[in-house]
């Protein structure tokens, strides 16, 4: 089976039990074998880039794959790890849906209660100007999907905050939503699947407690922790509980002792107002974060003038984290590649149209509320 096949095999189920039966024919001892293979393919993905980790999905068996998320749906409370290996399944699912023919993607879509339509010739086509050399050229674009516009509002909505995804952007016409390519057809289904399973791991993970009971199974739940850092982050949920004193230092002294997330985690829960405290435990919950949360969030700790080791450090709990990129990106957001332009953080009224403002902290930009607050604690 495919991980397409599989994740919608998944969806269908009604229970744990069913997926017992259904994959593993009753049998507890193929389940903890095949566990101990999830904990082997969890531990390779998790070290390899997003192309080569696909590979190992895609030749992996479908019974070590639905062990694994059978597991994953027990491990919850690591937030952060299971959504990052559930990006990596997201992945395969993109890479999976770009290969099938149109027809099979209406198919599959479908089956899911979406309307999508496909049509090879053009359901729409639209023109723009673009100038090269000098010259003018027109250009046409033709679109060959449309989705219903409810079910582009329902699927899209993690995208909304990006200029590409935003209505405004895309043709509408009598209740449908007009889409120019395979490749962005392909983006929507995969991030509306990625929803569904999320959803349906936190739904097993009560009716899936007695895999508990199965003899060697909590050995394999112990392996994952293990293999997968989990024990690290349980040590750093304690620690991060630990209060900052404030009184005897000045606020650059105290951003100039942020060495580690950890110190980071700690100083953000005195010092940051709530809406980049509100970033901050989304990222490390391994959510997604928007075009514009990464940007807010960058540019704060930017200017407060932390180490650029601390900040990748901590997008590093991001599900899709790539070194390479975060780090230009990084150096981007600095000054110090590209337009050499430092770039500032978004002021309050921004964050409020961007819907990231969580309080009314009587400030006109993020970065005065360090100072506001030590000001105060001083006086």
């Amino acid at each position: 089976m495919t991980i397409l096949s599989i994740v919608r095999s998944l969806l269908n189920t009604n229970s744990c039990e069913d997926i017992i039966k259904d994959f593993f024919i009753g049998d507890a001892e193929l389940f903890v074998h095949s566990s101990k293979e999830a904990v082997f393919i969890a531990q390779k993905i998790m070290e390899l880039n997003e192309n080569s980790s696909v590979e190992i999905l895609r030749k992996a068996d479908d019974k070590p794959i639905i062990a694994l998320l059978l597991s994953l749906s027990l491990l919850k409370q690591y937030t952060n790890i299971v959504n990052k290996l559930i990006h990596k399944l997201s992945t395969t699912l993109l890479y999976d849906l770009i290969e099938y023919n149109d027809a099979y993607i209406v198919e599959y879509a479908r089956a899911l209660d979406m309307q999508l339509h496909f049509s090879e010739r053009c359901f729409l086509e639209t023109m723009y100007i673009t100038v090269k050399n000098r010259k003018q050229f027109i250009m046409k674009v033709c679109y060959n999907y449309k989705i219903a516009l409810t079910d582009y509002l329902k699927i899209a909505k993690p995208l909304l905050t990006e200029e590409p995804w935003k209505l405004i952007s895309l043709p509408i016409l009598e209740g449908y939503v007009y889409i120019d390519s395979k490749l962005r057809i392909a983006r929507l289904l995969m991030e509306y699947l990625k929803n569904l399973l999320t959803s349906k791991l936190h739904q097993f993970s009560s009716q899936c407690t007695f895999l508990m009971n199965i003899k060697d199974f909590v050995q394999v739940l112990e392996d994952f922790k293990k293999i997968l850092g989990l024990e690290k982050i349980e040590h750093f949920a304690i620690s991060g509980n630990a209060s900052t004193m404030l009184s005897t230092e000045s606020l650059k002294e105290t951003l100039e002792g942020i060495k580690s997330v950890n110190d980071l985690y700690n100083i953000s829960k005195k010092l940051f107002p709530p809406c980049i405290n509100s970033i901050i435990e989304a990222l490390m919950k391994g959510e997604n974060l928007s075009h514009h949360q990464r940007f807010a969030l960058a540019t704060f700790l930017i200017n407060l003038g932390l180490a650029q080791e601390v900040i990748i450090e901590l997008f590093k709990y991001s599900p899709d984290f790539n070194e390479k990129i975060t780090k230009y990106q990084i150096e981007h957001l600095q000054g110090l590649r590209g337009s050499k332009k430092k770039y500032t953080t978004y002021n309050c009224d921004t964050m409020k149209v961007l819907n990231m403002c969580r309080y009314a902290c009587g400030i006109k930009n993020p970065l005065q509320y360090p100072y506001k607050i030590t000001k105060n604690r001083k006086s």
